[in-house]
């Protein structure tokens, strides 16, 4: 029996899928099987593989889409029970170097410490950049770190980093952990989003140790940067990444991270209130109540909604405007990214060198919420394109900082209280 039993996930990406089945047969050790879950496509997904690959595949097909979580474990379920001494996991999108099934192979047999080994993954768009080396956990931020994230390539980086988890894109799982050990297969509860971060945290709740190598490389597809049909993102990362913290934040920081999610939860919300993206406002709030009451699985009907995400006011004012100035303030990434945008929402308005040049000056800000000059002099901006313009934009910032206080005074105690009775 070979050792090492390979899961991809795929739902209704069919192209993919087959280059990722293809770059694992191509691996110059054939020491493994390979399982392909289904999560329902209805783009061909499993008559393409079963054509091209016949019983090179194990094709598993799930009734209907159990998000990521839910079809890697159909998978995972099969590899466990079959006794296989590895579980390799790949995203239908992600390719893998010839080499690197058995380079996490090789180095797990040599270093019985570690549960879960990932690649390190490059953007498959542009593959001389790092798109993750592994995530941290920030319990103080309440959020998770992709190490080396968006990285040049230039061969400095150490063979092994040692993370808090790795996204499940492309990772091998040591499977006697899986079968004895309460770690288990995948928090299937999550849906999707956050459950990758939350196995690997298990892990090391274990005593087993996570590791990303450099030579085992793999491609990855990002989503495309444009906007997405439905709020089902914003509902999935935020209700997730909550439900997260809640449960796993050390007893000593769980008030100081009670502040850290609240405020995190009020500034999407009043952002959302500023922008007057109404949908993307009444998801969140549903993540919101949904975390703090347990609520897991699938979101019940009416909490994803249309994406009306929008740059509305900011495309509505440059409009008429002939030229600008942009002031900024050591913040040349989001620089670039704004004057991509102003460029595409009026093509016939001219950059200045200098403020006195121009019509409009925008001044790039690190969070226009927090900005103390409210003349309208200059137009502040931040990297989200939340910019004050108007009279009642400048009231809005000048309100934030007490209402935001209010909100946390409202619900610190709740959230504490939840926090209680979900660790019980």
């Amino acid at each position: 029996m070979n050792p090492i039993g390979v899961v991809i996930c795929n739902f209704n990406k069919k192209d993919f899928v087959l280059e990722c089945i293809q770059s694992v047969l191509e691996s110059k050790v054939h020491n493994f099987d390979i399982f392909m879950v289904d999560n329902a496509s209805t783009d061909g997904s499993v008559e393409a593989v079963s054509e091209a690959y016949g019983n090179q595949v194990t094709i598993l097909q799930n009734k209907e889409n159990l998000g990521g979580s839910g079809g890697f474990n159909t998978g995972l379920r099969v590899v466990r029970d079959r006794g296989y001494s590895y579980f390799m996991l790949l995203d239908d999108d992600a390719q893998v170097d010839e080499n690197a099934i058995q380079v996490l192979y090789e180095y797990m047999e040599n270093n019985l410490d570690v549960g879960m080994a990932g690649c390190r993954v490059y953007h498959r768009q542009m593959p001389e950049y790092i798109q993750q080396c592994g995530l941290m956990i920030d319990f103080d931020r309440c959020t998770a770190r992709t190490l080396y994230a968006d990285r040049l390539e230039d061969g400095t980086l150490p063979e092994v980093i040692s993370c808090d988890t790795v996204a499940t894109c492309a990772v091998m799982v040591r499977g006697d952990i899986i079968r004895e050990t309460d770690v288990g297969i995948m928090p299937e509860d999550n849906f999707i989003y956050w459950d990758d971060i939350e196995w690997g945290h298990r892990m090391n709740l274990a005593g087993y140790r996570v590791v990303t190598l450099g030579n085992a490389a793999a491609l990855h597809q990002m989503g495309a940067n444009t906007k997405k049909p439905t709020t089902f993102l914003n509902y999935y990362m935020w209700r997730n990444r909550t439900n997260f913290f809640m449960r796993y934040t050390p007893e000593e920081q769980l008030e100081k991270m009670s502040l850290c999610a609240l405020g995190d939860y009020f500034d999407a919300m009043y952002e959302s209130m500023f922008r007057e993206e109404h949908h993307i406002m009444q998801s969140i709030s549903y993540s919101y109540y949904d975390a703090i009451q347990g609520v897991r699985g699938k979101a019940s009907e009416g909490k994803i909604l249309l994406n009306d995400a929008n740059d509305d006011k900011l495309i509505a004012f440059v409009q008429d405007k002939k030229s600008y100035c942009l002031i900024v303030d050591n913040m040349e990434e989001d620089a670039l990214y704004l004057r991509n945008f102003l460029e595409q929402a009026n093509e016939n308005m001219k950059e200045e060198a200098s403020p006195e040049e121009a019509e409009v000056v925008f001044h790039l800000c690190p969070y226009i919420f927090d900005v103390e000059d409210l003349s309208r002099k200059e137009i502040y901006i931040d990297g989200r394109r939340n910019c004050i313009i108007t009279e009642d934009d400048v009231l809005t910032v000048k309100n934030y900082k007490y209402s935001k206080l209010l909100y946390l005074y409202m619900n610190q105690g709740a959230f504490m209280e939840a926090c209680k009775r979900l660790r019980d």
